[in-house]
């Protein structure tokens, strides 16, 4: 039964909690862990939980959820059953945070923003924006950023003044006005209520009274004002209510602002809240013809590379430990390459061919400059420092980005490789499979093992034991795909003890592997891959975690994605169309 819900009354005589903190101002002047304990024996009670991989614990699995294509061609126009998560604000990602700088104020001004560092939950940096309050040192880190922010602006003021011309032409008290209609629509991403106006204009007056007549110091303050203002900082997603669904739709510019925010990772600028006033974006055809122009664009590979550096913890590895008496090679311009590595996959297939997301994991090349290509053994590009595109090589086994240096550096100890960590990682955060906490009371302790016992010897003895193989059944097989490989990268047949490898891996119902290129070729043909990407990207862009009331319209997206041969350009498309990106339930 469709039900409605009413919008939160707009507050006509209330003053935005930012503004209040800038009025305040004024008035106070006078105006599973492997720990260094348990260093890569990867058996304690921290693995399936470990804090380098906060996606671990209870996840929706969506992925035999069935198809309703009775949606036609416009999805989320009805026949897709949904009970979508609930609405509400969230704040926007140290990275949308200095995009959306840059798109306002221009490259000097972003150069200057130095927001707070990000809290991940769920894995991704937005859940955590969404579900967590900032604290003291966070709110006094905006207002320096906001400072600095206003000083680069003031610095070179033209930027702002296309915005708002007077700024430069006509400099005086009506300019505050101006500032804050025209360039508070931007910064907030909807038009100001006049109570909003007059509040920030007076800011300026304030500001500039207290600099003796200067008109910059006014303005200063004025735009301090505007960048830390909840309005700004936090995407408002609220909706509004929608007789056919009985949920919230997105208002125009809430829409304009999540596609804004998804497709180019920053607000939306003057065009878009346009064509948002303009009605541009009321049908399907006119959301998708708008999101393809968005994806032509360089920001559109701009955000999908901050996504996948979050989503495959490639932001990671320049912080990544490892020990330097037995890797020695490693340092962070290697980091730096495997980073670059992975990214240049993710753009060939996403970007250049337009190509089936599921080669990520089957690929048979690879990109290498100098550095890796003295980890891999292969050939070096002409050129130091640059990247150029290689064969795997033949005899190594390698696939995709599950045999690159960044997943099996950054999924293994600081002393040596991991199985549970990899296999972990590719059942949670891949397949997005529940893996369960270890039960209470679990003892994590092994008996002695020989001393020509293999990490792998000691993973199967684990498995043995009943309550550790809940946990580690579903992993550790799966991380044995990778014992080829050591904990940077390097390919190796033998153990540090002399033992032949064995890569050797079953899960009974699933599979059998010999190696990690076989074992690439499952994860591919695997319904649930395909799936938990969409469930990443929810995650990782619309800030919460996919919920079961959403199940089916995540599967028909993902019907979209398989008929669309797994073309990443057709899904980001798409996406923007389904309800799961357009419809809320009551905040909460």
């Amino acid at each position: 039964m469709p039900r409605t819900t009413p919008r939160p009354p707009t507050c006509t005589s209330c003053t935005p909690l930012g503004l209040v903190a800038a009025l305040t101002l004024f008035a106070a002047t006078g105006c599973g862990d492997d720990s260094a304990a348990n260093d890569g024996d990867d058996i304690g009670d921290g693995t399936a939980s470990d804090t380098d991989d906060p996606s671990a614990g209870s996840v929706d699995d969506s992925g035999d959820s069935g198809v309703d294509d009775s949606s036609g061609d416009d999805a989320g126009e009805g026949g897709v059953e949904i009970e979508p998560a609930p609405g509400g604000i969230r704040r926007m990602v140290r990275r949308e945070f200095i995009a959306t700088i840059d798109m306002l104020l221009g490259a000097e001004a972003a150069a200057a923003a130095s927001p707070p560092v990000d809290t991940p939950q769920e894995g991704f940096d937005a859940v955590g924006a969404a579900v967590l309050a900032l604290d003291s040192v966070a709110v006094e880190q905006y207002e320096t950023t906001a400072a600095a922010i206003a000083d680069a602006t003031l610095a070179n003021p033209a930027r702002l003044a296309q915005t708002a011309p007077c700024v430069t032409a006509s400099p005086g008290p009506a300019c505050y006005t101006e500032v804050a209609r025209d360039f508070g629509r931007l910064a907030f991403r909807r038009p100001l209520e006049d109570v909003e106006i007059e509040l920030l204009s007076d800011v300026g007056v304030h500001g500039q009274d207290w600099g003796e007549g200067d008109f910059e110091t006014g303005l200063r303050y004025e735009l301090m004002a505007i960048l830390q203002m909840p309005s700004f900082l936090y995407l408002v997603q609220l909706g509004e209510p929608d007789e056919a669904s009985g949920y919230r739709r997105l208002d125009p510019y809430e829409l304009a602002t999540r596609m804004s925010i998804f497709l180019l990772g920053r607000g939306p600028d003057g065009a878009m809240l346009d064509l948002a006033e303009a009605g541009g974006l009321d049908d399907a055809a006119a959301i998708r013809e708008t999101a393809q122009a968005m994806l032509a664009t360089p920001q559109a590979r701009a955000a999908l590379a901050g996504f996948f550096d979050e989503y495959l913890r490639l932001d990671e590895l320049e912080t990544t430990a490892k020990n330097a008496e037995l890797f020695p090679d490693f340092n962070q311009s290697l980091a730096r390459s495997m980073r670059q590595e992975t990214l240049l996959l993710v753009h060939d297939i996403v970007w250049q061919q337009d190509g089936d997301y599921r080669e990520l994991f089957t690929a048979d090349y690879t990109y290498i400059d100098d550095e890796l290509a003295t980890l891999y053994g292969v050939a070096a590009p002409d050129q130091a420092g640059i990247f150029e595109r290689r064969d795997w090589p033949a005899d190594q086994s390698r696939a995709g980005y599950l045999s690159q240096a960044s997943f099996l550096t950054k999924q293994s100890s600081s002393l040596r490789n991991s199985p549970t960590r990899r296999g972990r990682f590719v059942q949670q955060s891949v397949l997005c499979t529940d893996i369960p906490p270890p039960p209470v009371g679990t003892v994590t302790t092994l008996p002695t093992l020989p001393d020509d016992a293999t990490l792998r010897d000691q993973l199967l003895l684990h498995m043995e034991v009943e309550s550790c193989a809940t946990c580690h059944a579903p992993m550790d097989p799966i991380g044995f795909a990778f014992e080829n490989f050591d904990a940077i990268g390097a390919y190796r047949l033998t153990e540090p003890n002399g033992t032949p490898v064995s890569s050797q891996g079953e899960i009974p119902g699933y599979g059998e592997w010999q190696n990690a290129q076989q074992l690439a070729d499952i994860i591919a043909a695997d319904p649930r891959m395909s799936v938990c990407f969409v469930n990443n990207l929810i995650r990782g862009e619309l800030g919460h975690r996919e919920t079961p009331g959403e199940a089916d319209a995540i599967a028909e997206l993902d019907a979209r994605f398989g008929d669309a041969g797994f073309s990443v350009q057709t899904l980001l498309t798409e996406f923007p169309n389904s309800p799961l990106f357009q419809l809320v339930d009551e905040p909460k």
